[in-house]
């Protein structure tokens, strides 16, 4: 049975060359993760600091393959198992040379450069190239490879439950199991944070029943990782199903760009427990209530008064969850038929006003769904309409599976002119989106959807709230909101005027700050993490649930005529690269932009700019400092005398300058929007 070593202990015996020592193994052995006879490297030069070492590794080590994972990962018996060892390193190590420690008996070569027995060296490697190294009376095959990620996590104890179980094991037997674990947070510039970790658990639903295990974690005090806004709770999301494993990430920034409450922020990352590397996770901060937490206006006593009376209005968080159950802070709508998880305050049952607070939830939640199925005058008193507007286009672009039934959260809590109201975030869990689930096929016949996994069509207003056998089935909150003209008609002003704007930034190049990144910056810092990823097994192709990624027909909008415009032939993917797997989910999200703004377009009408004579543009009769088809349009109506355009509306839409305007004015204008020459200065400053 391999002991393991006290790496606290022989750090002790650092002697003045400056190599570690690891002749003793005393009684302090069991509290170290650092086991004997191995190969570690370390994550950072400073050799002082113990938590960031981990050791060489199949890339198998915690892939136990039965009939379901070799299905879900598109693997044959006997496929995907290594026989090399490899070196799984963070971005913090050098790309040329790395610190080694040799746990053997006796010393070990790598790379020509020899490890003493029980100490350190600096080894020089290149990435990728197979070595030879003979240890333990074995010749061994090992690769090294280096990740691109902003951070790396290390969770460290090898003693979960007090009888030698380490921690992956004990954690993965239960999710409700939970421990204690030193560690360290090591950004990609090598900056160290030993914040002790108060708790870690498993997390989530279907992913936990994976291999690639999601956790949550409660450090001690509140941290930062790579500049992320410093909280205690984090979540270290697997994105096991989303082999491009950008899509949480993405959609999450961009709801921070267009100015959603509670916008989580997060990071890419690679996780090590006791030495183990596990795979490329997402760290985020997890929606949680209390000081230095997401959502901080809330904690587990805001309901009651001083006195410990119940107060008139308090602030609480409510997410919809279709799995909800007794114990789970659990409340059963009645209008909205839906069930609701009462995210905090955290209030026990028997615990005072309990029942009192839980049916408060109940009817002010009920109330809003009313409000919005039937568009009454008072919606916006019930609800924050931007932030519900919003969540509704995150749902329809990403057109995620859960949405309405799972994973919706409301902040219910004072609005900045007094009034108390429901806000519609944050948003959470879309892996299940922008073109990679494949949706329940019965289901998307009993919804009338046949479009699902294209980037076309609409998707929000068809999931249903209740079974295909129920005939008084009702909408979700947001299916409903799919269906409110008032809804809608602010949708199509923030789909152009801030979600847009965020796509440009989206597809542009090297932006790599505030709080949406350019495609490129995600795919670089994903890029040798994702390859990690990929040599431990985490690759998903297709399955039972994972869409075909090989093949996308896309498709473009002009903001001129307002058209979509699909492609002549499809796209192909090599599905087995991460690069096209990438490739593929920003090209779907591209042309699931481009279908939304060819339906939005019509219903559009921009916020008006100041127009003067000095700055406006001839043909330009909407005065929106753009010339396109909808101007061609308003010259049509105002031809048929179905409304009116003076001033200097009426002198832009002269486009044959003639001072007449007429069909003729607006034939030139669409000739100009379609490209052809016209003998008038269209789009030109009107003064010129």
């Amino acid at each position: 049975m391999k002991k393991t070593i006290s790496l606290i202990l022989c750090l002790l015996l650092i002697v003045s060359t400056g190599v570690i020592s690891f002749d003793v193994f005393a009684a302090q052995a069991d509290e170290s993760y650092i086991k004997e006879n191995m190969l570690y490297v370390h994550a950072v030069s400073d050799e002082t600091e113990t938590q960031s070492w981990h050791h060489w590794q199949h890339a198998d080590a915690y892939i136990d393959y039965d009939e379901e994972d070799m299905e879900d990962l598109g693997l044959k018996e006997g496929e995907g198992l290594s026989e090399e060892k490899y070196f799984f390193m963070p971005s913090s190590t050098p790309k040329d040379s790395v610190v080694m420690l040799n746990t053997y008996s006796e010393d070990v070569t790598v790379n020509s450069t020899l490890i003493p027995a029980g100490g350190t060296a600096l080894v020089s490697y290149t990435e990728g190239t197979p070595v030879t190294v003979e240890a333990g009376g074995e010749a061994h095959t090992v690769i090294f490879m280096r990740s691109s990620a902003e951070a790396a996590i290390y969770i460290n104890n090898p003693d979960a439950d007090g009888e030698g179980t380490d921690l992956f094991s004990y954690l993965s037997a239960n999710k409700e199991n939970d421990a204690k674990a030193t560690g360290a947070i090591v950004d990609n510039e090598g900056n160290v944070d030993n914040t002790p970790i108060k708790k870690i658990k498993g997390r989530g639903n279907t992913t936990w029943d994976k291999e690639k295990k999601p956790f949550n974690v409660t450090y001690d005090s509140a941290v930062s990782i790579d500049g992320m806004q410093k909280t205690k709770k984090l979540s270290l999301l697997a994105n096991y199903q989303d082999s491009a494993l950008v899509r949480n990430r993405f959609l999450q920034d961009l709801s921070d760009a267009v100015g959603m409450p509670y916008a989580s922020d997060s990071r890419f990352v690679d996780v090590y427990m006791n030495g183990v590397y596990l795979g490329s996770y997402q760290i985020t901060q997890k929606v949680d209530i209390g000081k230095n937490n997401l959502v901080p206006e809330i904690d587990d006593d805001t309901h009651l008064n001083e006195d410990g009376t119940l107060k008139e209005e308090f602030p609480f968080i409510c997410e919809v969850d279709a799995s909800a159950k007794d114990g789970d802070y659990f409340i059963q709508t009645s209008s909205a038929r839906c069930k609701l998880t009462l995210k905090g305050p955290e209030i026990d049952e028997g615990d005072p006003y309990h029942d009192e607070v839980l049916n408060i939830a109940k009817t002010k939640f009920d109330a809003m769904y009313n409000a919005v199925r039937l568009n009454s005058a008072n919606m916006s008193e019930l609800v924050d309409i931007d932030s519900l507007t919003k969540i509704y286009l995150i749902n329809e672009l990403g057109k995620n599976w859960d949405v309405g039934v799972s994973s919706l959260y409301f902040v219910y809590k004072q609005a900045d002119d007094g009034s108390w109201k429901f806000f519609a975030s944050p948003v959470w869990d879309y892996d299940n989106s922008l073109g990679n689930a494949t949706g329940v096929k019965g289901d998307l016949r009993y919804m009338g959807v046949t479009d699902y996994e294209e980037p076309t069509g609409w998707w929000v207003m068809h999931k249903p709230g209740a079974s295909r056998n129920n005939k008084a089935s009702k909408y979700t909150i947001l299916g409903w909101a799919a269906r409110n003209s008032t809804i809608m008609e602010y949708a199509a002003k923030v789909w152009f005027e801030e979600f847009v704007p965020a796509m440009k930034t989206f597809n542009s190049k090297n932006i790599d700050s505030g709080e949406l990144y350019s495609s490129d910056v995600y795919f670089d810092y994903l890029e040798g993490s994702a390859a990690m990823n990929y040599q431990m097994g985490w690759l998903m192709t297709t399955g039972d649930w994972i869409c075909d990624h090989s093949t996308l027909r896309t498709g473009t909008f002009n903001s001129n005529t307002g058209v979509f415009t699909p492609a002549q032939k499809d796209t192909t993917y090599d599905i087995t690269k991460f690069e096209d797997q990438y490739k593929y989910t920003i090209d779907w999200l591209n042309t699931r932009c481009a279908w939304l703004s060819a339906q939005f377009f019509e219903n559009y009408t921009p916020t008006a700019p100041e127009v003067t004579y000095e700055n406006a543009i001839l043909g330009d009769a909407d005065l929106n400092l753009a010339v396109n088809i909808k101007d061609a349009t308003l010259i049509q109506k105002h031809a048929a005398v179905l409304l009116t355009l003076e001033g200097i509306a009426f002198d832009c839409a002269d486009a044959r300058t003639d001072s007449k305007v007429n069909v003729n004015d607006a034939t030139a204008i669409q000739k100009f929007v379609a490209g052809f020459t016209v003998d008038y200065p269209i789009g030109e400053k009107l003064n010129n």
